[in-house]
Formats: structure tokens, sequence, C-alpha cells
């Protein structure tokens, strides 16, 4: 997977209120996982199950003051 250079670019989605991008891969996750912490972005990773769309891979972009806002609800 290819990045870019603001790592931020990838995010176009929203997922429970914040910027995600999904993947089908874990490859792709932890590649996104890597560059996120080299950056030192805070994230969650989901893994959602569907039977239309198999394995999916959600990275959520949080900044840290929404992170416990986020375990509160989930």
């Amino acid at each position: 997977m290819q990045l870019p250079s603001n790592i931020e670019d990838l995010f176009t989605q929203t997922y429970d209120g914040f910027k995600a991008l999904k993947l089908r891969s874990a490859n792709e996750a932890i590649t996104v996982e890597n560059a996120l912490q080299r950056a030192a972005k805070s994230y969650q990773t989901k893994i959602t199950r569907s039977k239309k769309h198999g394995r999916e891979f959600i990275v959520l972009l949080v900044s840290p003051s929404a992170e416990s806002a986020y375990a509160a609800r989930h």
C-alpha cells in the first residue's frame, strides 16, 4: 500500500463520528497503524464482520481527548 506524505489524507470516511479508513487486509491495517505510530497520531482499530462485506479493518483517527470518550461508549 502506497502511503501519502500526510497520513491523514487517507481518512476520507467517517465511523462513529471519527475520521476513518476501511481496509480489507490485516497487512494493510498494520502498515497504516505503523505509519500513524511514527507520526505520533492517536488511533483505534476496529474489526468488523458481515456476510456482505466479509472482514473489514476500520482505523479511526482520534484525538487524545476523544480517545477516552470513544472508550466510554464501547
